[in-house]
């Protein structure tokens, strides 16, 4: 632990920058404007575990902010190239100092009296066995979202949160940008009136047309099929010495190796990932759980496409789908409805008064809230930049910049006035907000108590897929379904067990 810091005190999976903004060189704080070089007193010991993919953007978001960088860990060391993502051995070769390790229960007992905070950016099943564990032992804890895998952990994510007294945040990046803090200070203060609907979308039917293929005779993509996927998924495939598949299942029960399910695969299978809402959620989520002060649902409804049969195939998830989520009354707040929408399948996206209707929502998600004086719709929050970016002060590793959000009626950006000002803080980005509030002991701007919610809310979606078109009533203090046993036996509501070696801890 370094010596004045205690323990307890980007998915933007769109890439629009590629592996040249995983390159991003790592910029001294002088040039960062967070005033001059960090002493060595003042930085923190983090270890990463996952450092491929999104860890890898993670890692250097880290290191661009000199913290320093003790251990990485991944369970997949493999060099081959060619792949659209930087692989965790290209992403580790610009921290030659940090110890390697391919099993994270070595790295949280080899380095525990090094460690300060712990980065989660593994495959979604194994999120909360290896925050519990480190919260456990006093570390500071980044999680990437989903925060967990079944609902018993986003719960005990929460309580270990407030037990340990430790700093957490969900890496739902976008809640540190000025985008989503300007959306929040101006729906709280009644910018729109009262929300009771919000429709979210992902990959949203497009209303212009598609650009033409670069050739005459260029066939369109196939279109991917759950059969050919639960056959495929049978095949043996010999497992390379660099990949430790034994800690990559960790807690799930065994299987044979599979190139479907890793590299990046893995959210399309029920045992690993949530599908695209467990992609998502975290980010789409955030600007309205925020503005609008919601908690946990007390019913949802979902329909998959009619292509996914859910008493046929209890391995993947649907490619496309939609599902309600209804909220209650939060005080003076009305109760509202919250519609998720994916995929080719996805119903019925309601345009608010005045959008052109040429005009295609943005490609990369999501949302509209609709109020009572006017509406607002915001692009993909997670590659939204930090206030210091305006300013040309500060270029994070991004994965590109979203459609800028827009108010309806046009015109009600400038008779708007302001009410009651806000005045929400603006961190310098969401590892800085993190890793500050660590080091002064207070909560970080998501922590877990805030991410467990959006992540529990989204886990009580996706269990409805199994239940198509039918409307579940859930009981938030008890965090289980009153009117449907099936639901309550879901696989995400609790693991059944925990493979030796990969428990909870105690």
């Amino acid at each position: 632990m370094s010596s004045k810091v205690k323990s307890n005190g980007v998915s933007r999976r769109d890439v629009l920058a590629g592996a040249t903004a995983v390159g991003a060189m790592f910029l001294p704080s002088r040039v960062l404007g967070r005033g001059g070089a960090m002493a060595p007193s003042e930085k923190m010991n983090v270890g990463v575990v996952g450092i491929g993919t999104r860890g890898g953007f993670d890692l250097k978001e880290i290191a661009n902010l000199q913290h320093n960088i003790v251990a990485v860990c991944d369970v997949d060391w493999r060099t081959a190239k060619g792949r659209q993502y930087p692989t965790a051995f290209e992403n580790a070769a610009g921290f030659p100092n940090a110890k390697r390790y391919s099993d994270w229960r070595i790295m949280l007992q080899e380095q525990d009296k090094a460690l300060d905070a712990v980065l989660v950016a593994t495959a979604d099943h194994c999120h909360a066995l290896i925050a519990l564990h480190a919260m456990k032992m006093g570390k500071h804890v980044f999680t990437e979202k989903p925060l967990c895998h079944t609902i018993e952990e986003a719960r005990l994510l929460m309580a270990y949160e407030k037990k340990y007294k430790v700093t957490t945040q969900t890496g739902c990046q976008g809640h540190s940008s000025e985008d989503c803090r300007m959306l929040v200070e101006r729906v709280k203060d009644g910018m729109i009136g009262d929300v009771r609907e919000v429709h979210l979308f992902q990959s949203p039917p497009r209303r212009t047309p598609r650009p033409a293929p670069q050739a005459a005779n260029a066939a369109p993509p196939p279109r991917r099929n759950y059969a050919d996927m639960l056959e495929a998924v049978k095949q043996e495939h010999p497992i390379d010495s660099e990949l430790n598949w034994d800690v990559w299942i960790g807690p799930a029960p065994h299987r044979n190796f599979n190139p479907m399910y890793t590299p990046i695969s893995w959210r399309n299978w029920q045992e690993f990932g949530e599908g695209n809402i467990g992609d998502y959620c975290c980010h789409s989520f955030d600007p309205v759980f925020w503005s609008l002060d919601l908690k946990l649902p007390e019913q949802v409804v979902a329909q998959p496409d009619l292509a996914f049969d859910p008493a046929a195939n209890d391995q993947t998830w649907p490619f496309s789908g939609n599902v309600r989520w209804d909220f209650p009354a939060r005080g003076k707040m009305p109760p509202v409805s919250v519609f998720w929408h994916y995929g080719q399948d996805s119903g019925h996206i309601p345009l608010p008064k005045g959008w052109n209707t040429k005009d295609d929502l943005p490609s990369a998600g999501g949302g509209i809230l609709y109020g009572s004086q006017g509406a607002v719709v915001f692009g993909p929050i997670f590659a939204s930049l930090p206030l210091t970016a305006s300013t040309g002060a500060y270029k994070p590793v991004t994965w590109g910049t979203p459609t800028k959000i827009r108010y309806f009626p046009e015109e009600l950006e400038k008779t708007y006035k302001v009410k009651k000002p806000l005045n929400l803080p603006r961190p310098f980005n969401h590892w800085a907000d993190w890793l500050d509030s660590a080091k002064a002991g207070k909560p970080a701007g998501a922590g877990f108590s805030y991410g467990g919610l959006m992540t529990e809310t989204a886990l009580v979606g996706v269990i409805g897929f199994s239940q198509p078109g039918k409307l579940l009533r859930y009981d938030p203090a008890a965090g289980k379904f009153i009117n449907n046993d099936e639901a309550n036996a879901d696989r995400l509501m609790k693991r059944v067990a925990y493979r030796k070696g990969f428990e909870l801890p105690t």
